[in-house]
């Protein structure tokens, strides 16, 4: 009987335990949705409606528009270098400026000679036209045979012909003792020497500076096809600057700059696209004026960011790059309707802005959106309106 009683008392306490768990399950159960009716709070804005231009970003490298290695053309030892570029930090020089010379005398030896071997041709030249004049009137006398004439007139061509060559001496010769004067082919910025004085140069030595032209400089980019294509309908439309491709604008940016502050235009355009990049090679000009103090700021060899703007300013809507998902790659916003409920748009993306994405399509200005929290919130779901702070 005692046994008996025991197990009722076991079988009650264990049914009342059960009682009590299930009760305790419905009020978590309860509160989890309760807690999941509530709103959300998120941080929701207003797209911005302004005018923008559309525009395509690239990069590229500024190259100058006219290179050249200075080398020698004569032999002969230095004698004196007249620049040196350690004394200002892109030192530049101008045409015609003396930059080496080399050991003259040699040059003026054989200037001198040449000079000396045409007085000598032109003397006998005067001995032969009288001998020939002579032999002329003594041949007409009968007193000079024809072959005294063929001699006196083959000495007086002979002496013509070693004036001629006496000419042609001294003029090699000028270009000689000019060439020991290396002088700037085109004026820009001048590299270090690569020889010191008392160096032996010669045609073969390679060589002995460069200098880079700096005002206009090139930009070379690589545009895509199908950046080219919608250029080239745009300017057949009429919706760019200038009726031909080589009068759009370019805006350029180094790696310093905030934005594009330089402004230049298409160039060039290759004549072909390149099967294996699917891009064509663009050359822009820009200006490179000189500042009151220091070096120019656009340089052969630099990085660039380019903004290729694709016409037109239009009005055009703005958000935050934060209120935009992603979704099997496709681009989506949060919206938020009168009740406060989330509804899912997708969207059109645009260009970037001033670190705001253009909506080309799927979102007008006077719509709110999430800008924080997508990830906790779903569409449907209750939302509770929270402006963001504005920064500082």
């Amino acid at each position: 009987m005692t046994e008996l009683r025991l197990r009722r008392m076991w079988h009650w306490c264990a049914l009342a335990l059960l009682v009590a768990s299930m009760a305790g399950c419905e009020k978590t159960n309860a509160a989890a949705a309760k807690k999941t009716t509530s709103p959300v709070k998120v941080e929701m804005a207003t797209p911005t409606e302004k005018e923008v231009t559309d525009f395509q970003d690239f990069t590229g490298r500024l190259e100058a528009v006219e290179s050249v290695e200075i080398r020698a053309r004569v032999s002969g030892y230095l004698t004196k270098i007249e620049f040196d570029p350690s004394i200002e930090l892109g030192a530049e020089v101008k045409v015609g400026d003396l930059l080496f010379e080399i050991d003259e005398r040699p040059y003026l030896n054989t200037l001198a000679k040449a000079e000396s071997d045409l007085a000598q041709a032109q003397a006998r030249l005067k001995t032969t036209t009288a001998d020939l004049a002579r032999t002329e009137e003594l041949f007409k006398k009968n007193a000079a045979t024809q072959r005294d004439l063929d001699f006196d007139s083959g000495n007086k061509a002979s002496s013509e012909a070693a004036i001629l060559g006496a000419k042609a001496s001294i003029s090699q010769a000028t270009l000689d003792l000019e060439f020991a004067k290396i002088t700037a082919p085109i004026s820009g910025r001048i590299s270090r020497p690569l020889l010191t004085i008392g160096n032996l140069v010669t045609p073969a030595t390679g060589s002995l500076t460069s200098i880079v032209s700096v005002d206009p400089i090139y930009l070379y980019f690589d545009m895509d096809e199908p950046t080219l294509l919608t250029l080239q309908k745009r300017v057949r439309e009429g919706k760019l600057e200038g009726p031909e491709m080589r009068e759009i604008p370019l805006l350029l940016g180094l790696a310093n700059d905030d934005g594009h502050p330089y402004r230049g235009k298409l160039d060039f355009v290759e004549n072909k696209v390149d099967p294996n990049t699917g891009t064509i090679r663009v050359r822009g000009v820009f200006t490179n004026p000189k500042p009151e103090r220091g070096a120019r700021t656009l340089a052969p060899g630099l990085f660039a960011r380019v903004r290729l703007p694709l016409g037109d300013s239009h009005k055009a809507v703005l958000i935050s790059e934060r209120a935009i998902g992603r979704d099997q790659g496709q681009s989506f916003v949060y919206a938020v309707n009168a009740e406060n409920q989330v509804v899912y748009r997708r969207v059109k993306l645009g260009s970037l802005h001033e670190g705001m994405r253009v909506i080309a399509d799927g979102l007008t200005a006077g719509e709110r959106i999430v800008v924080n929290g997508l990830q906790r919130v779903r569409p449907g779901s209750k939302v509770e309106p929270h402006q963001p702070e504005a920064k500082p």
